[in-house]
């Protein structure tokens, strides 16, 4: 079929699946017997990450991240695995261009095609999980540049709508992020714990200490990551409450200013009998210059006191 990939090496099988169609998962039931439940739940749509023993094989679920360059938001992915002692199928929309990287050398490479594919499968999952992670690094190094040209960019001008609208991207990435990589270390153990002797995870433990190397930084980074945006956002808030109260501090001081003289130009303005200065030659003047006086001896008070 167009969409399975199969790659055998000495009894051992490679079956890589790149299109999640109804006529794929049919053909791999019929020819694993799979349980209808993991057939169904390795369609387009996303299942929570796990690992479950069923007789003969081992199903798991993981989700990876992806990053869309055009929108600049992070989104995850999931494959899906089944594991015996003799084969290995992966189930996947070929986002993650790591599987099929590997997969492509391990068909050139014969001597890649020993190391890896002598044993059991469990050492081929344990390498693509491994490069897998290791494709998440370069992830997690965009994010923070993102990170370090907010915090640049937040001090060099006044912040605004864009400002924002920014933040609240990386935050929202950095979320996802942390949602789609949670659980990878506790499916992890759980692999080696279930089926850790079966599959003789005991050889290779080196492999699986790398994996939890990885898991752990990964996490390490978006918590430094988390708590970064966090305070570029609690910056940036504290910036936004500071260029508002200016403003209002402004218009309050306008308001104080212009009330008073409006006040005593709409009472000459009443023209009522016995209003000074009204009928007086130069009378105009003689309001203007009370009206300009008021203002200057206000500003003068509020300079005094600070508040301008």
């Amino acid at each position: 079929m167009k969409h399975i990939h199969e790659l055998d090496y000495k009894g051992l099988l490679w079956l890589n699946v790149t299109k999640q169609t109804d006529v794929e998962l049919k053909a791999l039931q019929e020819r694993f017997d799979f349980w209808d439940q993991d057939i169904a739940e390795c369609g387009p749509q996303f299942q929570r990450p796990k690992i479950i023993k069923r007789p003969g094989y081992y199903f798991m679920s993981l989700h990876f991240p992806v990053f869309d360059r055009e929108t600049k938001r992070l989104g995850y992915t999931e494959v899906d695995f089944f594991l015996a002692h003799n084969f290995l199928i992966t189930v996947h929309n070929s986002k993650l261009i790591s599987i099929e990287k590997f997969f492509e050398e391990l068909k050139k490479s014969e001597a890649l095609r020993e190391q890896i594919l002598n044993g059991t499968a469990v050492r081929l999952l344990l390498e693509l999980l491994s490069r897998l992670l290791d494709a998440v690094f370069p992830i997690l190094v965009h994010v923070n540049e993102d990170i370090n040209f907010v915090d640049k960019k937040l001090f060099l001008k006044l912040p605004g709508r864009e400002m924002a609208e920014e933040i609240l991207r990386l935050k929202t990435n950095i979320v996802t992020f942390r949602r789609t990589m949670q659980a990878h270390k506790t499916v992890l153990e759980r692999l080696v714990l279930f089926a850790g002797h079966e599959l003789g995870f005991g050889n290779l433990q080196s492999s699986i200490n790398s994996l939890r190397e990885f898991s752990s930084e990964i996490w390490l980074m978006l918590e430094s990551q988390k708590e970064s945006i966090n305070a570029l956002h609690e910056a940036n808030e504290s910036l936004l409450s500071l260029r508002t109260n200016d403003v209002m501090r402004i218009l309050t001081i306008i308001a104080v200013l212009t009330f008073p003289l409006t006040l005593l130009a709409t009472v000459f303005a009443i023209r009522a009998p016995g209003t000074p200065l009204v009928n007086l030659a130069g009378g105009f003047w003689a309001i203007l210059g009370m009206i300009l006086l008021g203002a200057g001896v206000m500003i003068a008070v509020f300079k005094k006191k600070g508040w301008l």
